[in-house]
Parts: C-alpha cells; structure tokens; sequence
C-alpha cells in the first residue's frame, strides 16, 4: 500500500514538473512570422475578417475562434493561446488596462470598416452612402475619429436628435467594442454609436438598439430583427451573399498582442495591480455600472417568475394528456415531451426568436418566456405525472365510496400526496429554470449575465463580474427554495 502511495505521489510530482517545463519552456516571440508554427495558437473573434486573414497567412498555426473580446483576453492569460488578432483601436484600450499585456505586431494588415444591411436593401443603404459622404465633406468625420481613435476616455458629444418621431431606425450592435461600440453611463457610446446616432437624426428617426452578441447580430439581420448593423463589420466574400453593405467609412489595422512575458525585448511596467477594493469600484460603481446588474436582475426574474407560471399550466395540461385514455393525446404528449427535451434549450431560444417569431413583433423578453415555459411544461409534466401514479389507485377508488366524485376524489385525496412526492423535485427544476435564463443574451435580452458581458467588455476584467453575478444567482436560487418552503402548507412539506 505504502509502494502504491509512492508511486502515484511520483508520478504526480513528474506531472506537475512537466506541466512546468512546458510553461516555461514556452519560446519568446520576436515578429508575427514566428506564428506560422504548429505550436502557435492564434485567438481571434468568431466569424471576422481577422479569423479569415489568419488562417490564409498562419495556415500551419491553431486558429481559436472565441464570442468576445474579453474571453479572448482570458484564454491569452490563461496560456490557452499565444497571440490575440484583433482591431488596433480595441487593443490601444486593453493595454491602458492591461500592463501584463503588449503588442507583438501594431500594423499587421488594413482593415477597412462598413456598416451592413439587408441584403438588396434600396431603403437605408443608399441614404447612408449620401450621409455618409455629407459627414466626410463637412469634417465632422474627422473630428469622431480625432475623439474616438486618437484619444481614450472622451464621451458621447451634444448634437440635435428626433425624439418625437414614430418612425424608428433598429440598429443591431453588441456594445462590446471599445470604441466602436460599449456602454459608457449605462447608455451606447463609441465611433459606431455616434455614427449611426446622427444618421438616424439625418433621417429624422429614433434610434432603437438592438444589443447581442456579434453572431446573433448577424442571425438578428437575416430575420428581420434590425434595419442596419454597425459593430466595427469588415466586409468578407461570404457575407456579401448574405447581407449588402455601405462604402467603406473608416479604415484601420489589425494588430496581434500578447503576453509581455513572451516578447524577447518585453518592456517592464510601473502600473501595480488592482486591490479587490479598486476592481469593484471599476467594475461595479464606476459609471453607475451598477443600475445595468439591477436591470438585467429584474429582466431575470421576471422572465423565471412568468416561465414558471406558463410552464406549471403547460406541464398539467401535458400531463392530462399524456395520462389520457385516447391513445392519440398521449402520442402528441409524448411527441411534446421528447420534442422539448431533446433539443439544447440555447438552440431552442434561437430557433423561437429568428425563425418561429421571427416575422412578428414580439420581443426577447416575450419569446423567452413562451421557450422557457414550453420547456419546463416539457419536464414537469412528466414529474407530475410520476407524482399521481405514485398513489395508490385503491385511494381514489375508496373516495368514490365515500360519495366524492372523481374531481373531488382528485383535489382532496389524489393532488395533496402527489404534490408531496413531487414538490422536491419541482424546487430543483424552478431553480435550474431561473439559471437557464442566462442564455437569453443570446436573443439580444440584456438580463444579469449579458450585463456582466457589458461589464467586462469595458473594464477588460474577466473575473469580477462573473464573481458579482454568480454570487446574486447563488441568493436568487437560495430565496426561491426558501420562498417556496415557505409557501407550501406545513402539513405537506413535513408529511
């Protein structure tokens, strides 16, 4: 036994002494010629021009495509890559933020920038190319770049807006791309921003955001859900089937930065680490950060409170129907049920929002609501029905006996023993129901968990956020068992 002990203390001492090595061992980076290797991991964001630049130029390097920029920062730090391909603009940012982080190339290619559109669009397209160029000749382009590009910390500029106007302009953006496009004062701000505020003020229209992540931006457009699209979008051969796109109206770089630990000649920094005290202040009270958590804690709850509601009635009538004596109603219950419980629920969500409503008016909140009850009807009819079948049939006979009829026999005998032997259950599903509520981001419902998105896009901060809101989910499920506990008569809950 104690051979055995030794051996795997061995060999776990050899594990850690080669995880070591391999860290350390990790070669320094001089120029980006030095990433066309098969050991090179190259991150960059999903579905961009960078991802296409860097698989045709590193074809021999691993190609990571990440959701955000912020997850990109993390794998980088994490060693899950070795350089990060992103915007020039976005990087100047991080790396005010960043001191562990440099670049390794500034200008590796141009990019050129251009706002997206239906595809075959005669309606906004050509207008913006004219505001596009009246914005050009009369110099305000060059004073939003001299803002935006030349300089950080500058804020959103004073300029006439239609406010009373019914006629909208929905603009599809994520809002986590300084300086494109990011929250500053719980509002959009950034070059994008400004941008498309003032053509829909040339056009005499209310600016309405539409606010998701870059893919379901672009999934967002396909049906229908916005009128135009600006989040720094460069314009590739396989987009151009699918969308139209405007005159180019700014050029750029994109630049690879990495750790400063792997550059041969790092440079060392001054700039100490943030103390707990000072993240949460940057992260939580700065700005008023805080009001967008409150939001999106209220767009959680009452997307559960109302999920849970439409899917306890769904659940009892699938229920009914699954216990029916007609064979046909329990094939359809049983169609439901695999239905709903066969499909992952975020490929449920955005199955709902851009096909099923994608031609109605209905907003994310809504559709998440319809989704979530249809899955939770999915999985507690079937608990409901276990619960039922679990008392005896000999009780509901005896209450017919007794001169009760069979709905009386049901409320008074049946439904107070089966809630008992399902409501320990139903607590772990109403719970799991209110965390599967994070995923509405996906579907432009900016709820608790988008907000930390929001959060962290600005302060480049990968962990504070996601601690702050895993802490108010930990609460949010707590009160929920304790609430319900409470609720549920004391004879059932300790019977």
């Amino acid at each position: 036994m104690k051979n055995l002990l030794k051996r795997i203390l061995l060999a776990a001492l050899l594990f850690v002494m080669a995880g070591s090595s391999a860290l350390y061992g990790q070669r320094s980076l001089k120029t980006i010629e030095d990433l066309d290797n098969p050991d090179i991991r190259i991150g960059v964001l999903i579905a961009t021009w960078q991802e296409s630049y860097a698989r045709e130029r590193f074809p021999k390097a691993r190609i990571l495509p990440l959701a955000n920029t912020t997850d990109l920062l993390s794998l980088l730090r994490s060693g899950g890559c070795d350089v990060v391909f992103l915007a020039q603009p976005p990087c100047i940012y991080i790396l005010e933020e960043a001191p562990d982080l440099a670049f390794l190339d500034e200008r590796v290619a141009p990019t050129a920038v251009s706002a997206g559109f239906p595809l075959n669009d005669t309606v906004f397209l050509p207008r913006f190319n004219e505001f596009l160029q009246e914005l050009q000749d009369n110099g305000i382009h060059r004073q939003m770049e001299e803002r935006w590009l030349a300089e950080s910390g500058n804020t959103m500029p004073d300029f006439p807006e239609s406010t009373t106007s019914q006629k909208v302009l929905r603009i599809g953006t994520t809002c986590m791309d300084v300086p494109f496009s990011f929250y500053q004062n719980n509002q959009p701000a950034g070059f994008d921003i400004e941008l498309i505020r003032r053509f829909a003020a040339w056009m005499g229209r209310k600016p309405v955001f539409v606010i998701s992540d870059f893919s379901g931006m672009l999934a967002g457009m396909l049906a229908g859900k916005m009128d135009i699209m600006v989040n720094y979008i460069m314009v590739t051969p396989e987009r151009t089937l699918k969308y139209s796109f405007s005159e180019t109206y700014l050029t750029t770089y994109s630049s690879m930065i990495t750790l400063r630990s792997r550059l041969e000649q790092g440079m060392a920094v001054d700039k100490p680490r943030q103390g707990l005290k000072e993240r949460f202040y940057n992260n939580i009270i700065l700005e008023k950060r805080y009001i967008l958590l409150w939001v999106g804690l209220k767009i959680t709850l009452l997307i559960a409170f109302l999920s849970t509601l439409g899917g306890t009635l769904t659940g009892a009538v699938i229920c009914y129907l699954r216990m029916s004596r007609r064979k046909i109603l329990r094939l359809m219950a049983s169609g439901y049920i695999s239905f709903f419980r066969g499909i992952p629920q975020v490929v449920l969500l955005m199955l709902m929002y851009y096909v099923v409503f994608a031609s109605t008016k209905m907003t994310g909140v809504t559709v998440s609501v319809i989704t979530f009850s249809m899955i939770f009807g999915a999985y507690v009819s079937e608990m409901f029905r276990s619960a039922i079948q679990s008392v005896p049939r000999g009780q509901t006979e005896a209450g017919i006996a007794l001169g009760f009829s069979k709905i009386n026999t049901f409320i008074h005998i049946v439904l107070p023993q089966a809630i008992r032997q399902v409501y320990p259950i139903y607590k772990g599903e109403l719970i799991a129901l209110t965390k599967l509520t994070s995923i509405v981001g996906y579907i432009a419902v900016q709820d608790l968990t988008k907000a930390s998105d929001l959060i962290r896009s600005r302060t480049f901060d990968a962990f504070f956020p996601l601690i702050v809101i895993s802490v108010i989910y930990f609460f949010i499920s707590w009160g929920l068992a304790r609430l319900l506990d409470a609720a549920l008569p004391t004879s059932i809950r300790h019977s």
